[in-house]
């Protein structure tokens, strides 16, 4: 059976119960961490939560017409049933970006960008 531990990056590491050496493998969820802040988004706590929170952040009626769909380096981009719906989101971009930031505490969102078009 083998043991776990913290390796320098704070990641949780696989010892060899044997040998007791770290044998190379992390925690997926730490994997993933890195991938995404590699890739320039947000920690992986807030996009899981992204989508559920969006009514939070826009309010119910928005929240029908337009889903949240990245956010990569500051830029979140907005999914937009119809132009209308584009149009809203990008005449409340301010209000966007400062609910985003109360909803999870963190100032992620530097601008918002709305694409028009059916939901993917």
């Amino acid at each position: 059976m083998s043991g776990r531990d913290h390796n320098r990056n704070g990641d949780t590491a696989w010892r060899s119960a044997s040998s007791g050496r770290d044998i190379g493998l992390t925690r997926l969820g730490d994997s993933l961490e890195r991938f995404v802040t590699h890739l320039g988004g947000p920690p992986i706590s807030i996009l899981a939560q992204m989508e559920s929170r969006w009514p939070d952040i826009v309010g119910p009626a928005l929240s029908v017409g337009t889903r949240p769909v990245e956010l990569i380096d500051g830029v979140l981009r907005v999914s937009c049933d119809d132009p209308a719906w584009a149009s809203q989101i990008g005449w409340m971009e301010a209000q966007i970006k400062t609910r985003f930031k109360e909803v999870f505490g963190q100032d992620l969102v530097q601008r918002v960008q709305a694409l028009s078009g059916p939901r993917r």
